[in-house]
């Protein structure tokens, strides 16, 4: 059976990471385990009595989320680092996905340091859902960020399987170098050797790529990442996935700035997937 683990911190955005677990659980016949983590660096005694105090609240919580009867699902409550014991409990469940609420912005702090949920992405073994809306229903769109590369397939693929009645559209944000430079009143004939490069850099992946089938084309549209995946989210899309690159942890797809901003304040829900995580 499939497994989704969704973390939660029992505040209004955990609630949207749960609701959002329980509905694609029952959506797509996976398993579920609800966790939250315990500040180890509490006293011991007091530690386990709230372990135990969360454990009886997620179960509430779990019998109250709508469609909950039809998703088996169990509680494990975990006392230790929280980046460190979501991870560890993601890889001893198997899971396929790891689900999990937004962070609360705290733009001095956040600044100097990454937040609790960049780490806990950065260190999970499967793909990581950041929920931010509530759910009023299944994905029925997906933006998928692609630069042509294994991790980009990888999200396609995981948002087909997450989300498998919604419509992805694969977009490329295609770099003009010094484009600056070029004049105000540049033509498409000025683009067009980057068009052409990018036009056969998507041809060779999608023949060494095993993709979904009856993916639409990849759109190729000219600006940084950021403007582009803007316009395409423009449209509706309730899901946006990226691919993320082994050596660079979450910094792959985008710059790490522009990686960053969306993860601690994304459109709207976000998918993060490396490479072999579907």
């Amino acid at each position: 059976m499939t497994t989704y683990l969704v973390a939660t911190d029992l505040s209004e955005r955990g609630d949207r990471a749960v609701g959002r677990a329980f509905d694609l659980a029952a959506r797509n016949g996976a398993d579920l385990v609800l966790t939250s983590i315990v500040d180890d660096t509490l006293p011991s005694d007091i530690a386990e009595r709230l372990a135990e105090d969360i454990a009886a609240r997620l179960a509430r919580m779990a019998a109250a989320v709508a469609g909950a009867g039809g998703v088996t699902h169990r509680v494990a409550v975990r006392i230790g680092d929280p980046a460190d014991a979501i991870a560890a409990l993601a890889s001893e469940e198997e899971a396929s996905l790891l689900v999990l609420g937004l962070h609360r912005l705290r733009p001095l702090l956040d600044a100097m340091r990454d937040t609790t949920m960049q780490r806990v992405a950065r260190m999970s073994p499967c793909p990581v859902l950041l929920v931010r809306e509530p759910v009023v229903g299944p994905y029925d769109t997906v933006v998928a960020g692609v630069d042509f590369s294994p991790a980009a397939a990888a999200a396609v693929r995981m948002a087909a399987r997450v989300a498998p009645a919604a419509s992805i559209r694969p977009v490329h944000a295609m770099h003009v170098p010094y484009k600056g430079l070029m004049a105000r009143s540049g033509t498409a004939a000025d683009y067009a050797p980057f068009r052409h490069e990018a036009e056969a850099a998507r041809d060779d992946w999608l023949a060494a790529e095993k993709l979904p089938e009856g993916l639409p084309e990849v759109q190729i549209a000219e600006g940084s990442v950021n403007d582009v995946l803007a316009r395409a989210l423009q449209d509706g899309a309730t899901l946006l996935a990226l691919g993320t690159h082994a050596r660079s942890g979450l910094y792959g797809f985008i710059a790490g700035s522009h990686c960053t901003a969306l993860m601690r304040d994304p459109p709207c829900d976000l998918l993060i997937v490396r490479p072999g995580g579907a």
